[in-house]
C-alpha cells in the first residue's frame, strides 16, 4: 500500500501546529481524564531503574508516570500542549 501523497500547501511546522498541537489542546481535558492509569509495562520499567537514575518524559501529557517512584530517581516531564 502506498502512502497518501501530502498535497497540503503548508509548511511542515504549520501542519504540525494545525493537525497535532492544536488538536491536543482541543481534546486535552478528555485526553487527560481517560489517561490516568499507568500502563503496566511502563510501571515495570520504572520500577526496574537503578537508584540514582535520571529520566525525561518528553510528551508526558498529564504526567501520570512522574510520581510512580519518588525519592531515589529523578524524572522530569514536559509536554508541548499548554492544556496538558
Amino acid at each position: 500500500m502506498n502512502p497518501t501523497p501530502d498535497n497540503l500547501a503548508l509548511e511542515e511546522a504549520d501542519k504540525e501546529q494545525r493537525y497535532v498541537h492544536s488538536v491536543y489542546n482541543q481534546i486535552a481535558t478528555h485526553f487527560s481524564d481517560t489517561r490516568f492509569k499507568p500502563w503496566p509495562v511502563i510501571e515495570r520499567f520504572i520500577a526496574g531503574l537503578p537508584a540514582g537514575s535520571i529520566g525525561a518524559d518528553v510528551g508526558c501529557g498529564n504526567g501520570k508516570y512522574l510520581g510512580l517512584r519518588t525519592g531515589d530517581i529523578f524524572v522530569m516531564g514536559t509536554d508541548r500542549s499548554e492544556s496538558l
